[in-house]
């Protein structure tokens, strides 16, 4: 027996389903409102992509010297460099996999995010002042694991 019996066209089973029906971007009325929290689960994560995309390409201009004072990425202690160098680095493959909406892009969004909120509280403050970014980095971790949640739920029905 195939072992993907689901992907096998099945005598029984009517070949003309259009396969948008089943698609959760653009499928009909009732399935786009059943799969709502996906929908918005997808849009976040691609919004939270550019979001990421924006501040690994700052991050990159102040390391080269276009923001910020002149020689302020050589006088950062080691610690600082090092740092930014990996938030920026890593920043930036989040991105992408946040654009692609895969689990891994999630994860290492979620770890640069963690990064970037305990950096301040190391040795290596340097990187970012502690103050409102952490709560806003927190907080749109507490809407993503919300929405996961929401969708894990939807799915589920």
């Amino acid at each position: 027996m195939w072992p993907f019996s689901h992907a096998v066209h099945e005598p029984g089973r009517a070949s003309d389903e259009p396969a948008k029906a089943r698609d959760i971007i653009s499928g009909d009325r009732e399935a786009r409102h059943q799969r709502r929290w996906t929908r918005l689960l997808i849009f976040y994560l691609r919004c939270l992509a550019i979001l990421c995309l924006v501040r690994a390409l700052m991050d990159w201009s102040r390391i080269l010297g276009f923001i910020g004072p002149e020689d302020g990425f050589l006088l950062m202690p080691l610690a600082g460099q090092a740092s930014l160098v990996l938030i920026s680095v890593l920043g930036c493959i989040a991105a992408v996999g946040l654009w692609l909406t895969s689990s891994w892009g999630a994860v290492l969004w979620l770890i640069v995010t963690l990064c970037e909120v305990f950096f301040p509280l190391t040795a290596a403050r340097s990187v970012r002042d502690a103050g409102v970014l952490e709560y806003v980095l927190l907080g749109l971790a507490a809407v993503y694991v919300a929405l996961t949640w929401l969708a894990t739920r939807e799915r589920e029905r």
